[in-house]
């Protein structure tokens, strides 16, 4: 296991922009667990005077003598008679007579407020009596992201409205996988990316000097490994009816995609589905996909697990539990090996997505779009059964009339002309706009035959692959 900050620039720079504003400063960080948000935090208090408090779920007393403690020792003092948060807060208003912020974090905020309702009233008081005014950058951040919103950030709080700033720590991109592993090649971070995501934490079991297999092995597929049941307690630790949920993202990482499929598969009725979805969405486990070339109001819709590591438990990890359990990785590791590259695929379509957001977000692609997603439909006058079409992903602007269509290919041979002609044959099908301009573009894992470079060439089709996108460039 070792231990890398990566990226985070724009966090820190956000947090410190609020540092370094004459006023107080007030910071709501929340995001899924083990994503970072403590190591941000200790990147930025660094080099600042700070009280770091880790609060746990033994109540407001246990915890506010606890932090009444942190405070007392930044200040070299006995510890003060006051036994509530708002009590200890007064301390440090009156102790602390510096210029300079003070930075005061209460870390896993939300333990607090499950454990006591009236928290959130509390730190209002904290915020707008004692606070406010003077010298202090406040952080309040959980991980129960349904928990932060609810108790700091809707408009039914009693912290609304109040925040300076607010950072939603979200897992790193591909690109920054690299940094976590400098010298692997694109395919080998892609393999460790479809099993992990972007989690930090998750990404240090990984120990460079070992094979993908053998860290799978010791990390994962292992009843005492770490990462083992992570996928059963990201759900528990967010929802009180953990077993439904785990039922629909088992149906949806069997094949089930719409609506009617996903609930038979959780034995649920369809008409009750849509609550669980929602709250899943919320939470980031989960994306709804429409056609992108037709309106919102389609009833066209697919749910997609966004996660990629919880897709990937419930694809490797939950199947083979009973032989885990018994010691052995063995079932595990041959099912992966036969169908890795396949289940690949997919994570390859989301990374090709990020990577064109990102170009689309530096102006490197032939127009500036709007919106990017995937997009299926019918095929008029075909039987049935070859009468459906998919492209892997299109983006487009409505206002210029601008349309690029996108083929992403995971496999060892290089794209040739025909997945070019095919593509185009598709994008024939979508019905958008009728006076479009239409482009093209081509991902792949393994690169382009000689022969589509040329025919890219001449007609003006982008092609792209991991390695170009890892080295900042925009056309192979």
């Amino acid at each position: 296991m070792f231990s890398n900050f990566i990226n985070r620039v724009q966090e820190l720079e956000s947090l410190n922009r609020e540092y370094n504003s004459g006023d107080f400063s007030f910071t709501v960080i929340y995001g899924r667990r083990r994503v970072g948000k403590t190591e941000l935090i200790q990147q930025f208090m660094k080099d600042k005077p700070h009280i770091f408090f880790l609060a746990d779920m033994r109540g407001t007393l246990s915890n506010a003598l606890r932090f009444r403690k942190r405070a007392s020792s930044l200040f070299n003092d006995i510890e003060p008679a006051a036994e509530t948060f708002d009590g200890v807060f007064e301390y440090i208003s009156k102790q602390w007579k510096e210029d300079q912020k003070l930075v005061i974090v209460i870390d896993e905020f939300s333990y607090l407020a499950q454990a006591d309702e009236s928290i959130p009233s509390v730190f209002q008081l904290i915020v707008d009596e004692i606070l406010k005014g003077g010298s202090f950058h406040l952080i309040l951040c959980g991980s129960s992201i349904s928990m932060m919103e609810k108790t700091t950030l809707s408009y039914s709080s009693p912290l609304y409205g109040r925040r300076t700033g607010q950072i939603q720590v979200m897992p790193l991109s591909f690109r920054h996988m690299s940094g976590f592993f400098p010298g692997y090649k694109p395919d080998e971070l892609m393999q460790i990316y479809g099993a992990t995501g972007g989690i930090p934490f998750y990404l240090r079991f990984f120990d460079p000097d070992k094979g993908f297999y053998e860290n799978l092995e010791q990390s994962i597929f292992s009843k005492e490994a770490v990462l083992y049941a992570e996928g059963e307690f990201l759900l528990r630790e967010e929802l009180r009816e953990p077993a439904t949920y785990m039922n629909i993202l088992y149906s949806i990482s069997k094949g089930a995609s719409r609506a009617g499929e996903i609930a038979a598969g959780a034995f649920m009725e369809t008409k009750d589905l849509s609550y669980y979805v929602d709250t899943l969405m919320k939470l980031g486990f989960l994306r709804k996909e429409h056609p992108v070339a037709e309106k919102t109001s389609t009833r066209k819709t697919n749910y997609v697990i966004d996660d990629p590591f919880l897709r990937f438990w419930f694809r490797y990890v939950l199947v083979h539990k009973d032989s885990i359990e018994a010691g052995d990785s063995s079932h595990a590791i041959e099912d992966l090996k036969k169908s890795y590259d396949c289940y690949l695929g997919e994570t390859f379509e989301q990374v090709s997505k990020e990577m064109l957001m990102d170009l689309n977000l530096h102006d490197r692609l032939p127009f500036k779009f709007k919106s990017i997603g995937r997009q299926w439909g019918k095929i008029p006058n075909m039987p049935k059964g070859k009468n459906d079409y998919e492209v892997d992903l299109v983006t487009l602007d409505p206002e210029t009339k601008d349309i690029l269509f996108c083929e992403c290919k995971w496999q060892k041979q290089k794209i040739n002309a025909d997945v070019y002609f095919s593509l185009k044959e598709k994008a024939a099908h979508v019905k958008w706009l009728p006076e479009r301009k239409e482009h093209f573009a081509l991902i792949s894992k393994s690169g382009f035959t000689k022969n589509l470079h040329e025919i890219a060439k001449q007609e003006g089709v982008l092609l792209l692959t991991l390695k170009v996108y890892l080295s900042d460039s925009t056309v192979e």
